[in-house]
């Protein structure tokens, strides 16, 4: 179930990622213009991407354990009477940071690919 929601959620990243790809276009050529090349352009695309997924993991990882034992107490009641145990993994967290990193970079690498290709006049005279 998380790695289909990890997976969901990528894809909105990605979307977002090209939906901003898009509105930033005469941005991109503005910095062509002044001499960035498509490989500072990419990597701010990737980077903005990589910003967004450790900001959506950090607070991902603070409500987590907070809810996940109100969920585990409240089924665990619901269910079987006492209330259920929760293991929180220290292992995991990390392990769970560098998938987020790892996905942002995939996630936003066509979008940046695009961004770099583009050139100026085309930029330009994009509506």
């Amino acid at each position: 179930m998380s790695i289909l929601m990890a997976l969901v959620g990528l894809l909105g990243l990605s979307s977002a990622t090209a939906i901003g790809v898009l509105e930033r276009t005469r941005e991109f050529a503005m910095m062509r213009v002044i001499g960035a090349s498509g490989k500072v352009i990419r990597r701010s695309v990737i980077g903005e991407a990589v910003c967004v997924g450790v900001m959506s993991a950090a607070i991902a990882l603070l409500l987590s354990v907070p809810l996940t034992r109100v969920v585990s107490g409240v089924v665990g009641t619901g269910s079987l009477g006492p209330s259920i145990e929760t293991v929180i993994s220290d292992r995991a967290m990390p392990l769970w940071l560098l998938i987020v990193v790892m996905g942002s970079v995939a996630a936003s690498a066509y979008p940046a690919k695009r961004a770099a290709k583009l050139t100026i006049p085309e930029a330009l005279t994009y509506q």
